[in-house]
């Protein structure tokens, strides 16, 4: 398994993101932008030249593409021209993932833009996913839901799009922290999962939290998963010794 980290992390510039992450000893990096998206490196023209060029230099890869100003924009909003900008800008993400050679693109339903019951069954916001399930399909590009709902929720909006591109991103520490069952949850959703972020409940250190690691690991390996490990943990005091105490716990537990 290979390890990666959120660039918003260490909280500093991009070029500095990637230069201190390849001296940690990551092998990724997670790249990540706002609601003010269109302001993103990606989005400007020979951002994602830039980008790779970074990666190379740094000899990081960049295993995904996290647009958590989504929210904002999700498949169900009710205005039309706002759920069309926020299909355009996974299309647009889906489109550009080739050429930095990433894999996954993170689809986040938090807050305002949270995924309610009456969704799940909701012809608008299945025909979302579906539509940007379609160019995902032309790319080689997966689709990850990370969101509040539970895995057979989750699951209940994967059998409606019917696409082998569309899966879960877990996050065992957001599961734990709504009440969910991890372990049962990565065993339900199997192959689904299409990557993985390391998180303890909290804001704490892996392992000092209320996730069962031992437990998560365990079952993480019982489905086969040889995806990514992406750190999502809070900085603490020092942002650099808690990404190195981190990136120690993922490489010495999980094997």
């Amino acid at each position: 398994m290979k390890v990666g980290i959120r660039d918003g992390m260490l909280g500093l510039s991009l070029d500095q993101t990637f230069r201190k992450v390849s001296q940690i000893g990551f092998d990724g990096i997670e790249v990540c932008m706002g609601v003010n998206y269109q302001d993103h490196l990606i989005w400007q023209d020979g951002g994602a030249d830039q980008l790779k060029a970074l990666s190379e230099e740094h000899g990081l890869k960049i295993p995904s593409l996290s647009p958590g100003g989504f929210t904002a924009f999700t498949f169900s909003h009710p205005q039309d021209s706002v759920r069309s900008e926020g299909i355009a800008m996974l299309q647009r993400l889906i489109e550009v993932s080739p050429e930095l050679e990433s894999k996954v693109i993170l689809v986040p339903f938090f807050g305002n833009g949270e995924i309610k019951q009456e969704d799940l069954k909701s012809n608008r916001f299945i025909d979302g996913w579906k539509t940007v399930a379609e160019t995902a399909e032309k790319f080689d590009v997966q689709l990850g839901i990370e969101s509040t709902i539970n895995a057979a929720d989750h699951q209940l909006i994967i059998d409606q799009v019917g696409s082998s591109v569309v899966g879960v991103y877990y996050d065992m520490g957001n599961a734990t922290t709504f009440g969910y069952d991890s372990v049962q949850e990565i065993h339900q959703l199997g192959n689904a999962i299409v990557q993985m972020h390391i998180k303890e409940t909290g804001g704490k250190h892996p392992g000092e939290g209320d996730v069962d690691f031992p437990a998560v690991i365990e079952a993480t390996h019982k489905i086969n998963y040889d995806g990514w490990l992406v750190l999502e943990t809070p900085a603490k005091e020092d942002a650099v010794a808690s990404a190195v105490r981190n990136m120690n716990f993922v490489r010495e537990n999980y094997g």
